[in-house]
């Protein structure tokens, strides 16, 4: 792999903050309460497109209940409207980026993503954008899991490599090439379960994908979920279950 660690390459702060990144952001009138994160997002990417996501609640989606009882049929998976409206809007995305004829990376948002180091992700861009096809700039609220033998140390306890397939969720903030969006389209013509379960649909043999621990795009976390409201009970499970998975991860990467 050819990327740069920071710590041992010098760079112009000038030249990197003049590199513009195409991006993509789910937004739509729905999510009117996020305008404010919005500004900022295209605020940090000017090189913006809009795309409306799909919210099968508040408007007309043809077929999805068949496509709900198709999954349950196929995988015992009871996904809700909204969960299939997220996985319909991000294969928009995929589609318009399939159809370029370049390897550039695309970075796709969500309303609530939140940028947290926008120097370090134009600083490790155009490597990542060399590396992989599918890049994650955050995953599963910080706790994705990066193989030991692949890892590249940056500066300030950054580090970039692949990550175990398993512990990649989220999709806030991402990044992709066509040959990428062309793979996921394909793997994900039957939807049979949320678009961020990766472990289920992605192989990583199939496609070169790689992570930034810790992350640089995350969750405002301050508005509630378009998906589902979650009752404190439930998140403190959630959390707990996530911590423990996170150090099996943790061991199994370092092994790795």
């Amino acid at each position: 792999m050819s990327l740069i660690s920071i710590s041992q390459q010098p760079f112009l702060t000038s030249t990197i903050m003049s590199i513009t990144i195409p991006a993509y952001i789910l937004y739509g009138p729905h999510d009117s309460a996020r305008s404010s994160q919005v500004a900022l997002l295209q605020q940090a990417f000017p090189n913006t497109i809009i795309v409306e996501p799909i919210f099968p609640k508040k408007q007309k989606v043809p077929f999805v209940n068949d496509l709900i009882q198709n999954a349950f049929t196929r995988k015992g998976i009871k996904m809700l409207p909204e969960e299939v409206g997220v996985f319909m809007s991000h294969r928009k995305i995929w589609q318009d980026i399939s159809k370029k004829e370049t390897n550039q990376h695309f970075v796709v948002l969500e309303s609530d993503s939140q940028v947290k180091n926008l120097e370090l992700i134009k600083a490790q861009f155009s490597n990542a954008q060399e590396s992989y096809d599918l890049f994650f700039w955050g995953a599963w609220n910080n706790h994705v899991s990066i193989q030991r033998s692949t890892q590249i140390k940056l500066q300030d306890g950054y580090r970039i490599g692949t990550p175990l397939i398993r512990s990649v969720y989220g999709a806030y903030g991402y990044s992709l090439n066509a040959k990428a969006a062309k793979y996921l389209l394909k793997q994900s013509k039957k939807i049979n379960n949320p678009v961020d379960l990766y472990k289920y649909y992605v192989d990583p043999s199939q496609i070169k994908i790689g992570a930034i621990s810790p992350e640089v795009i995350s969750t405002w976390q301050t508005t509630d979920s378009t998906i589902r409201r979650e009752q404190l009970i439930h998140k403190v499970k959630r959390i707990i279950i996530i911590k423990i998975f996170h150090l099996r991860n943790q061991i199994l990467a370092y092994f790795c």
